[in-house]
């Protein structure tokens, strides 16, 4: 039993690092310890949320975003990112390249 609350202070303490790595401007760190946070708990809105604010892709954000919704339908935040998404993504659309 020790071992599990172990493990689960080890991957709460990558949240909580990846949080505290984006906050302070480090996005390719912020980005690593969120993802290995979610690959050991896919069902935490809160990091699928942080974690869209880590990656550089559209398609990324989308994802992240996507997968937050998945868990919470209603998180106001994950649709506002989504609307951002579209908007870049047709602000990319009618610029000349």
């Amino acid at each position: 039993m020790a071992e599990a609350n172990s493990n689960d202070l080890e991957t709460r303490k990558l949240l909580v690092d990846g949080v505290q790595a984006l906050l302070a401007g480090r996005r390719e760190e912020a980005q690593q310890l969120l993802l290995s946070y979610v690959d050991r708990d896919e069902l935490n809105e809160e990091a699928w949320l942080w974690l869209s604010g880590a990656v550089d892709e559209l398609n990324d954000i989308e994802t992240s975003l996507q997968n937050c919704l998945q868990i919470n339908k209603n998180n106001q935040r994950a649709h506002q990112g989504l609307e951002w998404v579209a908007q870049q993504r047709a602000a990319s659309a009618t610029s000349p390249e």
